[in-house]
């Protein structure tokens, strides 16, 4: 029975329960009720006393000590047989009732896996050894079974069970222990049969507090019969509620007040699950809805809408009208519907471009609305998704005509291409949306022909009289004398961008840069800082920052407050919960560049934290499945784009913060080599540059031959042959190989980067001026990148130009 807990809370604790917010925490207690072939497990004391039998060692030392005395042909028998083969136990069949987010053991036995094999549970298990590279699973179907001390199905990985072993665990925190430490500063958590004296979690438990805690979310839950004292005043200490009882009484429990938990597949709304039809896979199934959610024809208008503080539409926002009819809108829908309803047109791509804060989500979500209020499947693409590979077998399948729906559409760009050139129904279309500033890199990347650009309108005079009386109408109108001097203050707003003017009307119509002043006045420098967190995480990557990642990167202090309407910096969740943005994107733009300028230390120590807080996080396969972590790393550490606009003169010093924590990665080598090659090209003189430019970039290819780090060295290369220092034939010859190279293995892996080609004609073009000779091997494989070029990017006017003069120059 639960001690001490309220009935808010007993509420939340069977929501979480039953959407699989929880994760677990279990220790030996779990498998108490648990046996093999050999014996009822042991646990404790008696395996202990087992263990000193076979070592000879006295009783009064601990397990931990005991244990390191066995040999590896005493582990195999005493500890890796002894703890196989397990049956199912009570616990493990009724805790496999549930769904849940993810299982942390302490426990080395294998009676969780075969439980969840033997059938009748809720998900698949996926065992996982403390020394695996973090992954996510990409399913809620999938369950990760994560075995902090080893596992007896992989032996050969290793055990943790000497004290040593504890302590070298803790000092070099590998990755699955530095995902459950993050986790359990914030998310939801079921702590149960293990004894509280365990060193590591003492560990664990020192993340988390009262200030770290989600509010949310169910209650963090300690499953324990002891009741006393120091159970109390553990529970008080880390925010964790007390169920006093054993292992098996609490999932017994669980079973009373939810006899017939969902599954993964039921936890998907009926709409969106009658969507497909029943010959789609489960996989496939699952897959395509974690990574889209069906536009709804009509929703509940919203009562309580935050959309008018800067924070994007929800569907309950233009169910009430609260956004502006702009002439952009209307004309997407027909054009769109125009497409979808003549199959015998090829599938279209429309985008709407345009600078920030002009309204482009908004644009784009009331198009998708109002064309599923028109019949149209729209299908709206999560911002955290990675589009997976069989996403357009999945759309051929689908009756009548479908709409996907992609903000920011740069972040999905390739997978995009690739859906377009797999889907073979026609009435088919992509609405998306980007930043103006990114539209070259979409058209070099793009690889159907057959796209619009559609660029709003600016705001119209009338469109700002309807908005200032909307906000009027819902009491959000900042100074009266919008009503009475409403011309005046028409005129003053009427050249900003639509989410400047909203941000003014709020704000009595004070100018952006005098809102920017006041907020960061008004604010501790915590809430500053943590802000910061966010406006970067979310400039690099729309999904934003996890929770509990942002509390890694910052301080925890203040934060509840900062997800209030009150903060004057205030704070977003995002993708389902998990994820946090700035509540107005305008605003955090404009906070990044004012801190740029007059508090440089505070975004370097943003960007040092956030690489630090989602390192553990980021590995070659997370950088595969294009995990949000990863996504967002990619684009933190972008020299050009990011690091070297936001940072500046302190770029040096951010990838020299994270160096001993990312040196594996050959991404942040290719970014470091960038940063040398832009101060030789700011100080020709500067030789140590360049060559600090090459030897970054030649790291970067020794690490991983990918096409980024090929490209990067031809790059430099292209650049040094110009030097007297260098040997012009030997510099290009291996710059245009590099590049060759780069160019040929995107060609295995179905990529079109633009980036290889622009810098190995230019380099060819250079090279001949200056009287060069190419050798016949490299002309002839330069003759072949022009013809694939012109055919690839045939909308790419910089590319068509250079391929153009190459040719004529070989």
């Amino acid at each position: 029975m639960f001690k001490d807990i309220s009935k808010e809370q007993i509420d939340l604790f069977m929501s979480s329960l039953r959407h699989g917010q929880y994760s677990l925490l279990l220790g030996a207690g779990s498998s108490a009720d648990t046996s093999n072939s050999v014996w009822r497990l042991p646990i404790g004391d008696y395996y202990k006393d087992y263990l000193c039998e076979v070592t000879r060692a006295s009783p009064k030392h601990s397990l931990q000590r005991v244990f390191g005395l066995l040999k590896p042909n005493q582990v195999e028998e005493h500890v890796t047989n002894r703890f196989k083969g397990c049956l199912p136990g009570e616990t493990s069949r009724n805790l496999s009732r549930f769904v849940w987010k993810r299982i942390f053991t302490w426990n080395i036995d294998d009676v969780l896996e075969n439980t969840y094999a033997a059938g009748g549970a809720k998900q698949a298990a996926i065992p996982i050894h403390y020394s695996d590279d973090f992954f996510d699973a990409q399913l809620s179907s999938d369950l990760q079974i994560v075995h902090l001390h080893g596992y007896v199905g992989q032996p050969e990985k290793g055990y943790v069970f000497s004290r040593e072993q504890y302590i070298k665990q803790v000092k070099d925190v590998n990755p699955w222990m530095a995902v459950l430490s993050t986790m359990m500063r914030s998310d939801p958590l079921i702590i149960a049969g293990t004894a509280l004296d365990e060193v590591d979690l003492d560990f664990y438990l020192s993340s988390r507090s009262h200030a770290t805690s989600r509010v949310d979310r169910g209650p963090s839950i300690l499953v324990t019969k002891d009741d006393d004292e120091v159970i109390s005043d553990l529970c008080k200490n880390h925010d964790l509620i007390h169920f006093v009882g054993y292992a098996s009484d609490f999932f017994k429990y669980c079973i009373e007040q939810l006899p017939y938990a969902p599954t993964p597949e039921e936890l998907i709304p009926q709409a969106e699950r009658s969507l497909l039809p029943s010959s789609v896979s489960k996989a496939a199934a699952a897959s395509f809805h974690a990574d889209f959610s069906l536009v709804p024809a009509s929703a509940a208008p919203a009562l309580n809408s935050r959309f008018q503080l800067g924070h994007p539409p929800e569907w309950g926002d233009l169910a009430a009208e609260l956004d502006v009819a702009r002439k952009v809108s209307s004309t997407l829908v027909q054009q769109v519907e125009a497409s979808v309803r003549d199959e015998g047109e090829p599938p279209i791509l429309f985008i709407v471009s345009d600078d920030i804060g002009t309204g482009k989500t908004t644009i784009v979500k009331r198009s998708a609305y109002n064309l599923a209020q028109r019949g149209v499947k729209v299908l709206y693409c999560s911002a955290l998704s990675r589009i997976a590979t069989s996403t357009a077998s999945v759309v051929d399948l689908i009756d009548g005509p479908v709409v996907l729906v992609v903000d920011d559409l740069a972040d999905q760009v390739r997978a995009v291409s690739e859906l377009i050139d797999s889907v073979e129904k026609r009435d088919f279309a992509i609405l998306a949306a980007e930043r103006s500033n990114r539209r070259g890199y979409l058209t070099s990347t793009i690889s159907t022909r057959n796209f619009r650009w559609i660029k709003p309108d600016s705001t119209s005079r009338r469109e700002i009289e309807q908005l200032i009386e909307k906000y009027r109408l819902n009491g959000n109108l900042g100074d009266h004398r919008a009503i009475r001097e409403a011309g005046r203050f028409v005129t003053e707003v009427c050249k900003d961008p639509i989410a400047v003017a909203c941000c003014r009307i709020m704000k009595d119509f004070t100018p952006l840069s005098r809102i920017i002043d006041d907020v960061l006045d008004g604010s501790s420098e915590q809430e500053v800082a943590r802000y910061v967190c966010a406006a970067l995480a979310h400039h690099c990557f729309n999904g934003g920052i996890r929770y509990d990642l942002l509390l890694g990167a910052s301080s925890s202090t203040g934060i509840k407050s900062q997800f209030t309407s009150y903060s004057l910096l205030p704070l977003a969740l995002a993708g389902g919960g998990r994820y946090v943005v700035p509540e107005n994107s305008v605003i955090a733009d404009q906070v990044l560049l004012r801190v740029k300028n007059d508090s440089p230390k505070i975004l370097l120590a943003a960007f040092t934290g956030i690489a630090s807080s989602i390192q553990p996080f980021v590995n070659r396969k997370t950088i595969k499945q294009r995990s949000p972590e990863a996504r967002l790393a990619g684009r933190l550490f972008d020299y050009d784009d990011v690091v070297g606009r936001l940072l500046d003169q302190e770029a040096a010093t951010f990838y020299q913060n994270a160096l001993s924590e990312w040196q594996w990665n050959s991404r942040y080598w290719e970014q470091v080599a960038l940063m040398h090659l832009a101060k030789y090209f700011s100080d020709r003189t500067n030789v140590d540059a360049l060559e600090d430019a090459t030897r970054r970039a030649r790291q970067a290819v020794a690490i991983e031959n990918h096409p980024f780090g090929l490209t990067t060295l031809g790059k430099i290369l292209m650049t040094q042959m110009l030097h007297s220092d260098y040997s012009m034939y030997s510099c290009f010859h291996e710059g245009a190989r590099n590049l060759l190279y780069a160019i040929e293995k995107e060609k295995g892996w179905s990529r079109k980067a633009v980036q290889p080609y622009i810098a190995l004609f230019r380099g060819v073009i250079t090279f001949l001026e200056q009287g060069g000779i190419i050798d016949q091997d490299v002309r002839v494989n330069v003759s072949d990148a022009i013809a694939a070029a012109i055919d690839a990017f045939p909308r790419d006017a910089e590319t068509q130009e250079l391929a153009a003069r190459t040719s004529t120059f070989l």
